[in-house]
């Protein structure tokens, strides 16, 4: 009796409770239907109309002064440096800017002069005594014929005196090897003293103390004149022009690279120092196209979109973006009476939920 008494109970308590959750779930549902019904608005939206013109877009560069005046000088002999123009000074053409020591190449002149004038004071001496000669053998050739020498006495000195001039020719041609090999030097000691081949920059190559070596730069000069830009753009940016100083400038390709970038010159009026970084901004889009600013364009898993106004709608329309710069993208793929939204990323993505719009034109 006890147990189906307790089960009773038990039922019981069930049955109030869910008696009691039904009513509280009824008095719920009466007073959200009386709340009133919430008020739905129309997001503002802004739109642009699309216009067919010539539009040129471009990015921005850094580009590399040069000049074809440009040159780096080498000695051409082995020689310890004793100056060098400092980094930075302007020099103009004609002036030293390389001092080699020369101690050697002095010496060696003084050694041949010694050597010159030795050969010149004995070829004097000779000829003296070949002259003297000449003048005894003529009296000798008198006395010959009056037979007052003798036959022998004749022809010993006529040996004599070809063999005077033989070391005459002898001594001649030493010295004219000797004054060959003097030119030879001075020649060589007017490379101890370099100079400008042209006004410029200098930049020190090499140091004081240096031992200078043929064919190793000592100096490069850096000139503003004949100058151009060195320009280095990715693979992907095709480009055919650029502006610089407000100019359009046409742009010619090396066919060399530098670190993956494609190399381009670009012919200019100005004069710049070389070897200086400027700004330019590379043209890689200059004929008629749509362009439309960065905030029409939605892009979803890498395609790209924008969105057109139906009703009081936003649809999305799939575009191909035929260039991308810093002034917007020129796009294929659109109808000049499409009306485009213009909005941050999270705002298209919100749109494209279904939200009701209300349009501000441009």
């Amino acid at each position: 009796m006890k147990t189906v008494f307790k089960l009773i109970v038990v039922l019981m308590v069930i049955a109030l409770l869910a008696m009691a959750g039904m009513r509280l779930v009824h008095k719920k549902k009466e007073q959200e239907a009386a709340l009133p019904t919430p008020v739905t608005y129309a997001m503002n939206v802004h739109v642009i109309a699309p216009k067919l013109k010539n539009e040129i877009l471009t990015l921005p560069f850094l580009a590399l002064t040069k000049s074809n005046n440009d040159v780096k000088i080498s000695s051409k002999i082995s020689a310890r440096v004793e100056f060098i123009a400092k980094s930075g000074k302007k020099v103009q053409k004609g002036e030293t800017i390389v001092k080699l020591d020369s101690t050697d190449l002095n010496n060696k002149i003084k050694a041949l002069n010694l050597n010159i004038n030795s050969l010149k004071a004995s070829l004097q001496a000779k000829k003296i005594a070949l002259h003297n000669l000449y003048r005894t053998h003529q009296r000798t050739q008198k006395l010959l014929a009056v037979k007052g020498a003798s036959q022998e006495q004749f022809d010993n000195e006529l040996t004599n005196i070809e063999a005077l001039k033989s070391g005459v020719k002898s001594i001649e041609y030493k010295i004219q090897e000797l004054q060959s090999d003097q030119q030879d030097v001075h020649n060589t000691l007017s490379y101890s003293s370099i100079k400008a081949p042209a006004s410029g920059i200098v930049t020190n190559l090499a140091n004081i103390g240096d031992i200078a070596m043929p064919g190793k730069p000592l100096v490069a000069i850096s000139s503003n004149l004949n100058s151009y830009l060195l320009v280095r753009l990715p693979e992907n940016i095709q480009a055919k022009e650029i502006i610089f100083d407000h100019k359009k400038i046409k742009l010619s390709p090396l066919n060399t690279s530098f670190n993956g970038l494609l190399e381009y010159i670009a012919n200019i009026d100005s004069s710049l120092a070389s070897n200086q970084t400027v700004n330019i901004e590379v043209v890689v889009f200059d004929k008629k196209g749509y362009k439309l600013p960065h905030d029409a364009i939605l892009n979803r898993e890498g395609k790209n979109y924008i969105l057109l106004i139906k009703g009081d709608k936003a649809v999305a329309k799939k575009v191909k973006i035929i260039a991308n710069a810093e002034q917007g993208v020129v796009v294929e793929g659109i109808n000049p009476r499409d009306e485009i939204v213009v909005a941050k990323q999270d705002i298209l993505l919100k749109l494209l939920t279904g939200i009701t719009i209300k349009v501000s034109k441009e």
